[in-house]
């Protein structure tokens, strides 16, 4: 409905136009309706475009004219202290002058957008003093983030940069099923969160365009805002790290979450294959953790007790290792000694 009147607005004012430019020239009346045609033709598409630029973007672009504009009029007020006999140089310097410097002030108020929004975060909706938490495109591709979102252990206000749902939006068109299955899990995430209002979520439109890498540019990013980092990439983590750049971990909090075994406690397990040394049995806990059983490979296919020994943690989670448990091993002495 809005749209509508949109429209209506735009028709009524090139018909008015018309009219305008008919009446304006009674020898040439066709000639001013046409000018007036196309000059509000001209006038409706650079309303067109203006609407598709973000209305922060309009601000600094006009303040950049604005700050352009002025410096020029300085500048040449300044150049003609020195008399100029000839007017029309006089006119010359002056354009030149406006133009480029106009020029110049839209240009640094746009591309200064990312630099003002360091100094003063309101700019892209971010309060002062707000803790942030950057958001990577592995995050929001697992998908955990959202219900841990709702369930309010993320105090922080996420930020989503553009060029991760840009990456996003890459993974989705690409020609692997696999990663656009990724991406579009990412993009409806991202959309779920953006319309739960139990969320703050806030799409940050700062960019790198001399940084090629994705996790670089999270990176610089978070540093800039000085911003923790939300991912499930073992690699970014370092690098963050190295930057003294606060990294959170999804998988990371998982595995903090799982049940601690103690030396000595049994737990019953599904050995499902062979390891890797002679006679090891490999199983998994529920929660996914890898458990491997010293004498176990006979017991392939079959839930026994195992006594947990030891643990050891690695950057893809915890490994249980452990002995196979009282019961199984006097179940098996007896076909030992009846082979001997």
């Amino acid at each position: 409905m809005q749209k509508m009147g949109v429209y209506i607005i735009r028709i009524f004012f090139i018909l008015l136009s018309i009219i305008t430019g008919f009446y304006s020239l009674p020898q040439k009346r066709i000639t001013g309706a046409l000018v007036g045609l196309v000059g509000s033709i001209i006038i409706v598409g650079i309303e067109i475009l203006i609407e598709k630029i973000p209305i922060k973007k309009l601000f600094l672009a006009i303040s950049g004219l604005i700050g352009g504009l002025i410096t020029a009029i300085l500048l040449a007020g300044f150049i003609l202290l020195i008399p100029i006999e000839n007017p029309d140089v006089e006119k010359y310097l002056r354009f030149i002058l406006y133009f480029v410097f106009s020029y110049l002030g839209i240009m640094i108020g746009l591309k200064g957008l990312e630099e003002l929004g360091f100094i003063f975060p309101a700019i892209h909706g971010i309060k002062n003093r707000e803790k942030i938490v950057v958001i990577d495109t592995s995050v929001l591709i697992d998908g955990r983030v959202h219900e841990l979102a709702k369930s309010g252990f993320i105090p922080n206000a996420m930020v989503i940069p553009k060029f991760v749902i840009k990456e996003m939006h890459a993974l989705s068109d690409a020609s692997s099923e696999i990663k656009r299955q990724r991406g579009r899990r990412g993009l409806d995430i991202l959309n779920k969160m953006r319309h739960d209002g139990k969320i703050d979520v806030k799409i940050y439109d700062a960019d790198y365009p001399d940084i090629e890498e994705v996790d670089v540019k999270l990176v610089k990013l978070a540093s800039d805002l000085d911003a923790d980092i939300l991912t499930n990439d073992f690699n970014l983590s370092k690098i963050a790290e190295i930057q003294n750049i606060k990294v959170l971990n999804l998988n990371t909090l998982a595995t903090l979450m799982k049940p601690s075994l103690m030396s000595g406690e049994s737990i019953s397990i599904k050995i499902i294959k062979e390891g890797k040394e002679s006679g090891q049995g490999v199983g998994y806990l529920e929660d996914g953790t890898m458990v491997v059983v010293e004498d176990a490979s006979k017991h392939t296919g079959k839930i026994i007790d195992v006594i947990v020994d030891s643990t050891i943690q690695t950057s893809t989670g915890r490994i249980l290792f452990g002995v196979v448990g009282e019961t199984e091993r006097r179940q098996s002495k007896p076909a030992t000694s009846r082979k001997r």
